[in-house]
């Protein structure tokens, strides 16, 4: 935590007068935080298994569940090939609350809601396309990114464990706070993203493929 401390002073203290224009290689860090879209997880019904003589089977009663927007945390590192192209990997974490309605019960028995926190952590790998060439001003950059990544879902008390995976597209706004040639912060800014996680297994009560919105910010050194 010290040594972050330290390269953020070193960053916003460089000089007003450093270049605009971001070193072609560098290695990039980021940390921030922002929001995790919800979604639904489907709904199933608890049937009593058909015989031979009901053909049918027999309805106990129907639940729904979702996953509830939170907070997200998140960290990466990546390599810039030039002001074009760059890959970056990192982690996503957050604990949404999976909340399962409970209805239809067969013996007249009220609704009810159960609710459920989650630990939830996405290992992802991404591809950024940068744009210098639609600057908005001397600093702020838009880009275009995509990946895919692995999905772990640990539910409350460690009970039981999902795993999965999922693809992701987006984008956002860099901005440079400074950036130079020399030193070992050569630059240092913020970024803005927006993207949509397309969740393809883990926690679900059917096949269907599962969109996440998420909405970030973050603070970055390159080095």
């Amino acid at each position: 935590m010290t040594r972050f401390a330290v390269l953020l002073f070193l960053a916003l203290g460089a000089p007003a007068d450093a270049q605009t224009d971001p070193p072609l290689h560098r290695v990039e860090f980021e940390v921030g935080g922002g929001i995790l879209g919800g979604a639904s997880l489907g709904s199933a019904d608890a049937n009593l298994r058909a015989n031979a003589t009901t053909k049918q089977p027999y309805r106990l009663f129907s639940t729904a569940s979702r996953i509830s927007s939170r907070p997200a945390v998140h960290a990466r590192i990546g390599y810039a090939f030039n002001r074009r192209f760059a890959i970056e990997g990192g982690g996503v974490f957050t604990r949404p609350v999976v909340r399962t309605s409970v209805s239809g019960d067969v013996e007249g028995a009220p609704a009810l809601t159960v609710d459920e926190r989650i630990d939830q952590y996405f290992v992802e790998a991404s591809i950024l396309v940068s744009f210098d060439e639609i600057r908005l001003g001397r600093r702020t950059v838009p880009f275009l990114a995509g990946g895919a990544g692995y999905l772990r879902q640990l539910h409350e008390g460690l009970t039981l464990i999902e795993e999965g995976h999922f693809y992701h597209l987006g984008g956002g706004l860099k901005h440079w706070l400074f950036a130079r040639d020399r030193g070992f912060v050569r630059a240092a800014g913020l970024r803005a993203d927006a993207r949509v996680y397309l969740l393809l297994s883990g926690m679900s009560f059917d096949e269907r493929p599962r969109p996440h919105g998420a909405a970030s910010g973050s603070f970055f050194l390159a080095f």
